[in-house]
C-alpha cells in the first residue's frame, strides 16, 4: 500500500522571513512604550512620596510656629528669630524660593523625620518661614512655612502653608479678636 501525501491548501506555507521580522518589530515598539510607561509610572511616585513628606514636614514646622510665643512682655521672651519680618517675598520663577527663616538653621536640611542625622535617611528637605504682622489693630500675624527640595534633574519643588493667628493666641478662622 503507498501512504497518501498530506494534503496542503494552496498558498498555506506559513509566515516568510519578512513577516516575523515586521512582527518581531512592532512587538519591540510596544514593548518599549510599556518600559517608558512604566518609568514615568515610578518616576511620579517618587515625587508624590517626596511631595507628601514635604507636606508632613510643613505641618510639623507650623505646629512649632503656632506653639511659639509672639508677646513681646511674655515671661519666656519672643523668640528673636520669629520677629515680624515685613512683607512675604515676591516669588522667583520656580515661586519657591526659600524664605527668610529657617526652621532647622540657615540651610540646614533635614530627613523625612524631619531630623538632621543622616544616618536615619538622606537629609533633601530644606523647612524655611515668614512672619509678617498683617495688622496693629488685632495684632494679627501671617505665618507661612515652606519645605522644599530639589529633584535629580536640579528642579526645586515644595509646598507652602499659611495661617494667621493673634499675636497672644491662636486664630483659626483668621477673624481676630472676633474668633475668640
Amino acid at each position: 500500500m503507498r501512504p497518501i501525501p498530506p494534503v496542503r491548501a494552496h498558498g498555506s506555507r506559513g509566515f516568510t522571513l519578512i513577516e516575523l521580522m515586521i512582527a518581531m518589530a512592532v512587538l519591540t515598539l510596544g514593548l518599549l512604550a510599556l518600559w517608558s510607561l512604566h518609568t514615568a509610572s515610578i518616576q511620579a511616585s517618587a515625587r508624590s512620596y517626596r511631595l507628601g513628606i514635604c507636606t508632613m514636614l510643613a505641618q510639623d514646622s507650623m505646629e512649632k510656629m503656632m506653639a511659639e510665643t509672639f508677646i513681646a512682655n511674655d515671661p519666656n521672651g519672643v523668640n528673636p528669630d520669629l520677629a515680624a519680618m515685613g512683607v512675604f517675598p515676591a516669588a522667583d520663577a520656580d515661586g519657591l524660593d526659600d524664605l527668610l527663616g529657617f526652621i532647622d538653621g540657615v540651610g540646614v536640611r533635614v530627613n523625612s523625620l524631619g531630623n538632621t542625622d543622616a544616618s536615619l535617611g538622606p537629609t533633601l528637605y530644606l523647612r524655611s518661614f515668614h512672619v509678617q504682622n498683617l495688622d496693629a489693630e488685632t495684632d494679627r500675624l501671617l505665618l507661612h512655612t515652606r519645605v522644599t527640595y530639589i529633584d535629580d534633574g536640579g528642579r526645586r519643588h515644595g509646598v507652602t502653608l499659611a495661617a494667621t493667628r493673634l499675636v497672644d493666641r491662636y486664630d483659626p478662622a483668621g477673624q481676630g479678636v472676633l474668633s475668640i
